[in-house]
């Protein structure tokens, strides 16, 4: 029976993650992560096999940990999508590397996959359904809302993530809100 590993994969994706909150994605290889963990690189070639295979797992457990940031709480509809702006605004503020790496960078046809999982869940098709009962809006409609929504929200956090931005978490939040209610507001012009 071969002998259990000594570092557990869990340890080498939580060092790599921290790693990346701290130095960003590109400080990421075997080499400096294994200098992190205080070992050779060869427990973490035996446990992910390759650079790309521990990448991927990477990616993966990073998305777990981004959805502690997004709180899908409220009665109507505009409560929701601020909550979720408020996520990336808060990521982006608090996590520059980790906003920087998922929405920043070019991905693999895969790992865009994984992102876009992620942000279409049930809590997408709930808000579809809840701005078609509120606000009246046909599915074309509603998705056009999000998508606009979206962009500004991202367009923002990625601003406030490479430094660009001098306000307040507050600010911005109030500026989303703004903007999240001139487009159900003018929401015919989507």
């Amino acid at each position: 029976m071969p002998s259990s590993p000594k570092i557990q994969k869990e340890a080498i994706l939580k060092t790599a993650f921290d790693l990346l909150l701290r130095e960003g994605y590109a400080s990421i290889n075997i080499k400096t992560v294994a200098a992190e963990l205080g070992c050779s690189t060869q427990p973490i070639s035996r446990q992910f096999g390759s650079m790309e295979g521990f990448r991927k797992e990477l990616l993966v457990y990073c998305l777990t940990q981004l959805k502690s940031f997004f709180s899908v709480k409220g009665e109507k509809v505009s409560e929701i999508v601020t909550g979720i702006a408020k996520g990336y605004i808060n990521l982006a503020f608090d996590f520059p590397n980790l906003y920087k790496y998922l929405y920043m960078m070019k991905h693999e046809e895969e790992k865009m996959s994984a992102l876009l999982n992620l942000l279409r869940s049930e809590n997408y098709e709930r808000i579809l359904f809840m701005l078609k009962s509120e606000y009246g809006m046909e599915e074309k409609e509603a998705k056009e809302y999000l998508n606009n929504l979206n962009y500004y929200v991202h367009g923002v956090a990625s601003y406030v993530a490479i430094g660009y931005v001098d306000a307040s978490k507050k600010e911005i939040m109030k500026r989303v809100q703004k903007v999240n209610e001139g487009l159900l507001k003018n929401r015919k012009d989507l």
